[in-house]
């Protein structure tokens, strides 16, 4: 190890780890939540047993804490910076193996006549920490996002909740209950005794993560946005650095509780931040596996030769992280009544088309625009350029990113930003007969982006009520011939009905031309008809899409089909187009 690093190392049995009586484990806030899973507790358990079968020790691996002094007779604190998987998966073990023993009956205990004992010491050497006032602590506390659960399980609950813990406590709970009394006795002598930990106790932060990044954590390998982490930490506790260490790790600590609920890649949103912010500007892609490499350099160099600080940077992380998880949800509320509504209305259309790599564009939209009409516009542009894109079938990697994160280095320079967006775009967009070949040709599957594309051309093409809404998801696609025509009996008049063999329609079935909407309770009565009968369904429908295939329609077939998806595939360039 490297002689700068101000650590001591020491190699203990859990039982000399878990027992000492000056201090208690705590997790940071900062750290990320439990992550073990069933391959890396099969491998603690096959560990385990091992041991009993062979009588050896066996290594765990080790465990980095920064020690932290309280006051007078309260117990020391280690905090936890690295190893917090392998020792609170050893803690909820000893917590089933606790409840074990308490559940047990007297008759069921051959090992001494005081049962009771064991559960005891489990508790006072293991579980919990008495300081010299007398207060009982926990001896492992974690952070907010896997307390509660923990704190459940330490007090003998096995809490109803999903969630990493949880499983791993089920999981265990089954092994256990697989074994007698004397074999879990074993077990917990050999887990306590056999098993062994390095503890690296660092007197700094520094230390602590220039240590951290230099090992492998066995199990679940660190994601980037922990490794950006650690980094960022690493520098602003350099003893040459004048960065308030404190106010980076509040923020960063505020901004992984913002995002951890909604998002499950993280990094998804360091990554569309960074393409979005205005210093350093990034012009090109920064990919998933780019994301730490890039990172690191910002810190390192980039800020440095911008005109923002690496305090500014990551205190706007913190200050735009509720923004973006708004924008994901489509529930923001920068502006007021109508406005708020209609821009929501946009977030759920570019969601339900997938728009994941254009919330890079989004969140410097919304940094940027004090108007809301402005933002309306801007989301105009994007949801006829995403449809484009994702109609037309085009790639949806870094080429997708690299025009974002350029548009956000670029238009923004610009009086009108938004007249920039709609010269930008639409030059990068699918032409219009692009469009309509795609739609031509395209199947349309039971699904949220078709019960959009149908609601949308209703409510742009043929409803007269301009104010007429309609939610996507609260209307059903209807098949005018039905999807099993050819397999169902109750279809069997459509065999006959049709012009075309079961082979023909497979590739007419799913054709948008096919396609309509419904609302629920006329779909359940109109799917069995012929489409006679189907007609008059249609005709006291609220859509206005379905009257016109009643009216214009007097019989269904392969070339209505044809005719009608032309018809529809003409309407879309105007519909999503760049006329904002």
């Amino acid at each position: 190890m490297s002689s700068n690093l101000d650590i001591q190392a020491t190699e203990d049995r859990i039982h000399s780890v878990l027992s000492r009586s000056e201090y208690r484990f705590k997790i940071p806030e900062y750290q990320r939540q439990y992550a073990w899973e069933e391959p890396q507790w099969e491998d603690l358990w096959n560990d385990l047993l091992d041991t009993i079968q062979s009588g050896d020790t066996h290594f765990l691996g080790s465990v980095v804490v920064i020690k932290k002094e309280t006051k007078l007779n309260q117990l020391d604190v280690l905090q936890i910076v690295d190893g917090q998987q392998r020792l609170v998966t050893i803690s909820i073990l000893l917590c089933l193996i606790r409840e074990r023993f308490r559940q047990a009956s007297k008759e069921e205990w051959e090992l001494d006549s005081d049962p009771e004992r064991r559960v005891e010491r489990i508790e006072e050497k293991y579980l919990y920490k008495e300081d010299e006032r007398m207060n009982i602590y926990p001896n492992i506390t974690l952070s907010n996002f896997d307390n509660n659960e923990y704190q459940d399980i330490l007090n003998g609950q096995l809490p109803d909740k999903d969630g990493k813990i949880v499983e791993a406590a089920k999981y265990f709970s089954v092994k256990i209950n697989e074994l007698e009394l004397k074999e879990i006795e074993e077990l917990r002598t050999h887990l306590v005794n056999s098993m062994t930990i390095v503890t690296i106790e660092c007197n700094s932060e520094e230390s602590a993560f220039k240590l951290f990044e230099t090992l492998n954590d066995r199990g679940k390998d660190l994601t980037a946005v922990d490794l950006m982490k650690n980094h960022l930490f690493s520098v602003a506790t350099q003893p040459s650095s004048s960065l308030d260490y404190e106010q980076i790790k509040a923020d960063w600590e505020e901004t992984i509780r913002n995002i951890k609920p909604t998002l499950n890649k993280p990094g998804r949103f360091f990554r569309h931040y960074m393409m979005s912010a205005e210093e350093p500007a990034i012009s090109e892609a920064v990919s998933s596996y780019m994301l730490y490499d890039k990172f690191c350099g910002l810190i390192d160099h980039d800020i440095h030769n911008s005109d923002i600080s690496i305090q500014n940077y990551i205190s706007d992380i913190n200050h735009v992280s509720p923004l973006y998880v708004d924008i994901v949800n489509a529930d923001t509320d920068e502006f007021s009544g109508r406005a708020n509504r209609i821009i929501n209305r946009y977030l759920e259309h570019l969601n339900t088309l997938g728009a994941t790599q254009e919330r890079t564009l989004l969140l410097r939209l919304f940094k940027e625009m004090d108007s809301a009409n402005d933002i309306i516009r801007g989301l105009g542009l994007i949801e006829s350029f995403i449809f484009r894109w994702r109609v037309t079938n085009q790639t949806t990697g870094t080429d997708v990113d690299e025009i974002h994160a350029n548009l956000c280095s670029t238009i923004f320079e610009y009086d009108d930003p938004i007249a920039e967006l709609k010269e930008k775009l639409e030059s990068k967009s699918p032409s219009d007969s692009e469009v309509k070949i795609a739609i031509r040709t395209n199947d349309f599957p039971r699904n949220g982006r078709t019960r959009y594309i149908l609601s949308k051309l209703e409510m742009e093409s043929y409803t007269t009520d301009n104010s007429k809404v309609i939610d996507p998801a609260t209307v059903e696609i209807e098949h005018i011939a039905p999807r099993k025509a050819f397999g169902a009996n109750k279809y069997s008049s459509w065999v006959e009905y049709l012009d075309c063999g079961k082979e023909t329609f497979k590739s007419y079935c799913n054709q948008i031309g096919n396609l309509t909407l419904l609302n629920e309770r006329m779909n359940a009565r109109a799917q069995d008809d012929p489409f006679t009968q189907k007609k008059r369904e249609y005709e006291g429908s609220e859509f206005a899409m379905t009257r016109d295939v009643a009216s214009q329609y007097e019989n269904w077939s392969t070339d209505n089909i044809e005719k009608r998806t032309k018809i529809l595939s003409n309407k879309a360039p105007f519909i999503w187009d760049f006329d904002v």
